[in-house]
């Protein structure tokens, strides 16, 4: 008989206003839909994203932290973990510096030898004195590199080292539209246009095309690996001050859909998989009325999901803490059909069960996750349940065979 466990990454920087951090274990029921909490590991690491090796059986995970422990600064750090098929359990395999700041995704390349992970990197200065040429003396700020890094993979499914970085650039304050907000939820400062922030890194369905979403340039790159090495190989602008965040391809067309965080739009992208080639085709709404600011914040998106069968899509959205559905035609053109309230505040991470029946919504800041079934035409109907959580981030799903 079948087992299936949720796992649940907790992404948090402090207690308060979510409830802590870790990853958690849930056994799930898939005809109901139901999730039973086994327990929680690692609450003192920001798990606020996954990526899961189905066939080795392997977790990875991001501690999205700017200070290495003890330290002042350094950077976060990368786990694997092995998943016991009997209990879920959890056995960490290795842990390793992930080199900057606020290590914020994971994916790997289709033969599974690399682990590729994006920083969003802190968003403090510092000023150094330093001397000219001519004597003189000045001042240089500092901000922090922000980069791809790329671990070998080794063959029980640990991490290894760093086999090559990519390091991208900011405006560092030279740039014209730079301009300093504040997140109501974090309180942390949110500079425009400063500092290059990778948000996300997702692998195309081949795997061999990864796109990277800047929401700190409000740029969206795309990269591949030509012998062991990260090759940016595509590069896209979108509108100041939008914030790209997530990115979700399509399986089966060349398109790819990138949400906002500080927008509520979508970038809609065709991409060559051949040459990582990257184009921007489409921007649309993904609300069907202007919101204007909520809590002194444009509403705007966090997470995004594809269905496997690429007909439906799925956003959500902070602020007023909905999730939109849109249906895809033939030929990947969204159209908005629904939008349901999540139930919970700030719908943070989405998934879709193993069968593809419900759609899980992992709300942080109130600490639950919420249950929709899917009808037929891949729009949502609110079972009612919700299951206490911790501050639920990124959802996986793991199939015991």
């Amino acid at each position: 008989m079948e087992k299936i466990f949720a796992y649940v990454g907790n992404w948090s920087f402090e207690a308060r206003p979510a409830k802590g951090k870790g990853i958690s274990i849930f056994s799930y029921e898939p005809e109901s839909g139901d999730l039973t909490l086994i327990e929680t590991i690692r609450p003192d690491i920001a798990a606020g994203q996954l990526y899961l090796d189905e066939e080795k059986g392997i977790l990875y995970a991001v501690n999205e932290c700017g200070e290495r422990r003890g330290e002042i600064g350094g950077g976060g750090y990368v786990l694997a973990f092995r998943i016991d098929p009997e209990t879920g359990g959890l056995t960490q395999l290795s842990e390793v510096d992930s080199l900057l700041p606020e290590p914020s995704y994971l994916t790997m390349d289709a033969e599974k030898k690399y682990l590729l992970t994006c920083h969003c990197a802190d968003l403090f200065h510092v000023t150094k004195l330093v001397r000219r040429p001519d004597g003189s003396f000045a001042n240089e700020v500092l901000f922090d590199d922000t980069a791809l890094v790329m671990f070998r993979i080794k063959e029980d499914g640990s991490i290894g080292e760093a086999a090559d970085v990519y390091k991208t650039e900011g405006g560092y304050g030279t740039n014209p539209n730079c301009q300093v907000n504040v997140d109501p939820v974090t309180n942390h400062i949110q500079l425009v246009e400063v500092i290059s922030r990778l948000h996300a890194v997702v692998a195309s369905p081949s795997g061999r095309t990864f796109v990277a979403c800047d929401k700190g340039m409000d740029k969206i790159y795309a990269f591949q690996i030509e012998d062991g090495k990260l090759k940016k190989t595509g590069e896209v602008s979108v509108e100041v001050k939008t914030f790209p965040r997530y990115a979700a391809f399509h399986p089966t067309l060349p398109i790819v859909y990138c949400n906002n965080e500080f927008d509520p739009t979508l970038n809609v992208l065709r991409y060559d998989d051949a040459t990582g080639m990257l184009e921007r085709i489409g921007h649309l709404s993904v609300v069907t009325r202007d919101y204007g600011l909520v809590d002194g914040k444009p509403v705007g998106a966090q997470d995004i999901l594809v269905s496997p069968d690429g007909k439906s899509m799925y956003i959500t959205l902070c602020g007023i803490n909905e999730i939109v559905v849109f249906h895809l035609d033939e030929a990947g053109r969204p159209k908005l059909v629904q939008s349901v309230f999540s139930r919970g505040n700030l719908p943070r991470g989405i998934r879709l069960s193993p069968d593809g029946r419900f759609l899980l919504s992992g709300n942080m800041v109130s600490g639950d996750i919420t249950l929709f079934e899917r009808n037929a035409d891949g729009t949502l109907r609110d079972t009612g349940k919700r299951f206490e959580a911790v501050s639920p981030s990124a959802i996986r799903f793991f199939t015991a065979r």
